[in-house]
């Protein structure tokens, strides 16, 4: 999978507003977010026509003159950075903040959480039969996309040699075989009273639509039974329809994975539609599945958002009292809290992280006067959602360690030219 270049601007492309609502309890202090970091540290000044960015003035490294010739860099780096989990409710999301960082880490970070954290997905499908209107590559190709729920670092890599020795330590093998009847199994008595599902209440149809309410019923049992062999959703006056979904493909044990894994290997969603099949159609396959990443295909990302966004730095330049502070706090609702001061409301900075950086503020021009906003070029806040394969943090732990791999190689290989350079 191709990742697009980064621009200038250091913000994620996938970089959504709404997500800094989740977190109402976060209220750090504005010194908190300076600190000794901020006069090393960028600023974006957030204007009506958009953003600045200001320069710092990098000061002398507190260890001395720098010997290394990189400005005391690595000494600001292993001073200040620091790593803080703001919200990890759910397994597969996570929001964190990677504080006193150059843009190129975080970004490097970015990346690697998209397209370099190995996972295990479908590479091959043989399939034996397939009558369905579905051509066989596009059946091969919405196979490949479901996420299976294993560890993928439980397994070894396949290989760079596409043709390479396939064994209980490198693959993965599920089956499916799904046929499509004549007529519904389920289908109603001959003499005509119609089947209820279980959990359908028998009183009338509220809307008097009595087929859509028992196609929905017919939808909603087939649900809560999806391992029994029942229709999934049956329209009224229509032939018989079988769904095949992703909870229908069977793992294959090989080797000794089933005491390896004895809970067994299934796809993360079993609910993903693959096919719909009418009164005598078939599809049987096999499909294999191996260790990849991301740079080989989308099918292996870990991923379904990993963007970051600047902090912003929330400042009253001048008080704002009263309806004026009402306002602001319209504009900017869950930035701003109000307090009572000598018989007088206030508005007080309660929680930057909630700042969309909208500038609805600046409608106002008392408020575009009394209000500055800006960004720091070091603090990063990333959201991660994960796919299903492994949960938010181990992607980023995963991650972590492919940087500092990256990073031991850039050494090593600086080393040796070095040395080479020596000998010559």
């Amino acid at each position: 999978m191709s990742i697009p270049d980064d621009s200038d601007e250091p913000m994620s492309p996938d970089y959504d507003p709404a997500e800094t609502e989740e977190s109402p309890d976060i209220k750090p202090s504005i010194s908190a977010l300076g600190g000794s970091r901020a006069s090393s540290a960028g600023v974006y000044n957030v204007t009506e026509s958009g953003h600045l960015y200001e320069h710092p003035l990098v000061p002398p490294s507190r260890h001395g003159a720098p010997s290394s010739g990189d400005g005391g860099y690595l000494s600001r780096l292993s001073d200040d950075i620091s790593f803080r989990i703001l919200e990890h409710s759910e397994p597969n999301e996570l929001v964190f903040e990677l504080i006193g960082v150059d843009v190129s880490l975080a970004n490097a970070l970015r990346r690697i959480m998209i397209a370099e954290v190995p996972t295990v997905a479908i590479e091959h499908v043989y399939i034996w039969n397939n009558s369905s209107i579905i051509h066989d590559e596009v059946m091969a190709h919405r196979i490949g996309l479901i996420p299976i729920g294993c560890d993928p670092r439980l397994f070894e890599s396949f290989g760079d040699e596409e043709e390479g020795e396939a064994t209980d330590k490198n693959t993965i093998v599920f089956s499916l075989r799904a046929e499509c009847p004549a007529s519904d199994p389920d289908a109603p008595p001959a003499d005509g009273t119609k089947r209820v599902p279980p959990g359908v209440p028998k009183e009338d149809s509220v809307a008097g639509e009595k087929e859509v309410d028992q196609a929905a019923g017919d939808a909603a049992a087939s649900f809560r039974h999806r391992g029994a062999d029942m229709p999934r959703v049956q329209a009224p006056g229509r032939p018989y329809t079988k769904h095949v979904y992703s909870g229908d493909m069977v793992w294959m044990p090989q080797g000794d994975q089933a005491e390896r894994f004895p809970d067994g290997i299934r796809p993360v969603h079993e609910d993903i539609l693959l096919a719909k099949l009418r009164p005598g159609q078939v599809l049987e396959l096999e499909a294999h599945g191996r260790k990849g990443n991301g740079r080989d295909h989308a099918k292996y990302s870990p991923v379904a958002t990993a963007s970051y966004r600047l902090m912003p730095v929330v400042e009253l330049v001048t008080p704002v009292y009263d309806d004026l502070a009402d306002l602001l706090q319209y504009y900017e609702p869950g930035v701003f809290d109000i307090v009572t001061e000598g018989g007088r409301r206030r508005a007080t900075v309660a929680n930057p992280y909630a700042c969309t950086m909208s500038r609805n503020f600046m409608r106002s021009p008392e408020l575009a006067e009394a209000v500055k906003i800006t960004r720091r070029s070091d603090h990063f806040i990333f959201s991660v959602e994960s796919v299903g394969m492994l949960n938010s943090a181990a992607i980023v732990i995963e991650a972590l360690q492919v940087l500092r791999d990256k990073c031991h190689k850039v050494v090593r290989l600086a080393d040796e030219s070095l040395e080479g350079a020596d000998l010559g």
